[in-house]
């Protein structure tokens, strides 16, 4: 049904205008006859991926201050309000590999326009939704277009822009990861305010569909690969995730269901390397900086959602803030992360990116001890002062993480490259939160809660930062 679907979206937008070509593996390739993109058209396609980028971490984010809202008109229990988010980032996580590789083999535009239409569609049955099965269900599914998005934005930047070009486009992408994450926040709290936590998603619709119409027009029939999709591979990934974080949180076996995800790992490592044209080829790994990047971003996102989750929590049930003032207490937060984010490049111009990373690391470290311990104050400024440090060190690490996860690869796998740096962002988030929602059950107090949610991510981050040390920094300096 989804190549169906791209072929007909392929015959309708590309140009007649085509020649084969033979790279120097002897892969057939399709090219447009065409001279370089304009500055102007460019420009475009930036605006165009970061905008893309944008909408898939906002709508990870933007529920987290309407979860009190979205609980009480849903009739939600903690279990199901927790798999309106995890059912989301599972799909975004889990097809995000197919996505990237969907790009390779059939272009990047008929993906970008497909996956703007799942993404939209999602989003709008998301805002109509009446009761806990239909939410979790149709946030599953917009997953999936965020999850096509994603990679492909990435890939665009890269095979739009070459040199220092590159770095810049990637500089910005990374800046808006890591302020939509915290913009999110503040646009949630004021929908759930002032009109409904739904119109969050009601928005979704017109922009995706802007955006296609842009797109149209705009992006040319890039090179594309001649491959077919590793759908045993595609499955067993989206297994795996799905049942760790379900063995984790929610099901009523958890050990033997933990068990069935470690055999679905073990055989979807071993099924990439039997393949001939993989979901995750494996010869993204052999880079020791990639793989460290990658796991590191794992672990990061662990660390990080209990943050992002539980924060606008605390500030309602221990402060006793509205969903606005909430997010309103969040904005000095969501401002300085948003700076940082896009200052980020001229830092890693003067110090390297991996010196810029442990301080990233580092300062989220030490932001989150802080929070552990005034977890239990009940005081606003004592919880500025982590969250601001927070966002220095979350918006330094993911710009960083991001340009890690890309080194030294072949144009051939840019797109699962980009695919597999995403995964492992998004599925850390639902790993993460299956695992603070595992190790904090017994408690009932949200500063409870939040102390333990943040401990938990001192050692998350911690195991992160070894990696970085121990794999990323002396292979840069080699």
């Amino acid at each position: 049904m989804i190549k169906k679907a791209i072929d007909n979206a392929s015959s309708v937008m590309e140009v007649k205008n085509k020649h084969a070509i033979e790279d120097s593996s002897g892969t057939s390739l399709h090219r447009e006859d065409s001279g370089k993109k304009t500055a102007g058209t460019q420009k475009i396609i930036l605006y165009l991926a970061l905008i893309g980028a944008f909408l898939g971490v906002l709508d990870t984010s933007i529920v987290y201050t309407g979860t009190v809202k979205m609980a009480a008109q849903l009739h939600l229990d903690t279990g199901a309000l927790s798999w309106v988010q995890v059912s989301y980032a599972l799909t975004y996580a889990g097809f995000m590999l197919i996505g990237g590789k969907l790009g390779d083999i059939y272009g990047r535009k008929p993906l970008f326009i497909l996956s703007l239409i799942i993404f939209g569609a999602g989003s709008l049955v998301v805002g109509a939704a009446t009761n806990a099965s239909m939410i979790i269900s149709f946030r599953a599914f917009q997953g999936i277009g965020a999850a096509i998005l994603a990679p492909n934005c990435l890939a665009l930047l890269t095979d739009t822009f070459k040199g220092e070009a590159r770095q810049k486009a990637i500089g910005y992408y990374a800046s808006v990861i890591g302020a939509g994450a915290a913009i999110g926040l503040v646009i949630g709290g004021f929908f759930a305010t002032f009109a409904s936590w739904r119109v969050g998603f009601y928005i979704n619709g017109p922009i995706a569909f802007v955006m296609v119409l842009i797109a149209a027009r705009v992006l040319s029939a890039s090179q594309k690969q001649i491959g077919k999709i590793d759908w045993t591979g595609t499955i067993l990934s989206i297994l795996a995730m799905t049942s760790i974080s379900y063995g984790l949180d929610g099901s009523p076996w958890p050990v033997p269901t933990l068990i069935v995800s470690l055999l679905l790992w073990i055989g979807f490592i071993i099924s990439q390397g039997k393949v001939s044209q993989p979901t995750m080829p494996l010869e993204i790994f052999k880079d020791k900086e990639r793989s460290a990047s990658y796991l590191s971003s794992l672990l990061f996102s662990s660390a990080g959602i209990g943050f992002w989750f539980y924060t606008p929590q605390f500030l309602q049930g221990a402060l006793g803030l509205s969903p606005f003032v909430t997010a309103l207490g969040m904005v000095p937060m969501a401002i300085l992360l948003f700076i940082v984010a896009v200052q980020a490049r001229n830092l890693v111009a003067r110090w390297g990116n991996p010196r810029v990373m442990v301080v990233g690391f580092v300062v989220v470290l030490l932001s989150m001890v802080e929070l552990s311990v005034v977890a239990h104050s009940a005081n606003y400024w004592l919880l500025l002062i982590g969250t601001l440090g927070f966002a220095v060190g979350f918006a330094l690490s993911f710009a960083t993480l991001a340009t890690s996860g890309l080194v030294r690869i072949r144009r051939e796998v840019s797109g699962a490259a980009s695919g597999v740096y995403n995964t492992a962002r998004q599925f850390g988030g639902a790993l993460g939160l299956a695992i603070f929602a595992a190790l904090t059950g017994t408690f009932s107090k949200i500063s409870d809660i939040f102390g333990q949610s943040m401990l938990i991510g001192v050692i998350l981050t911690f195991a992160g930062l070894i990696l970085v040390l121990t794999l990323i920094v002396p292979t840069e300096r080699r």
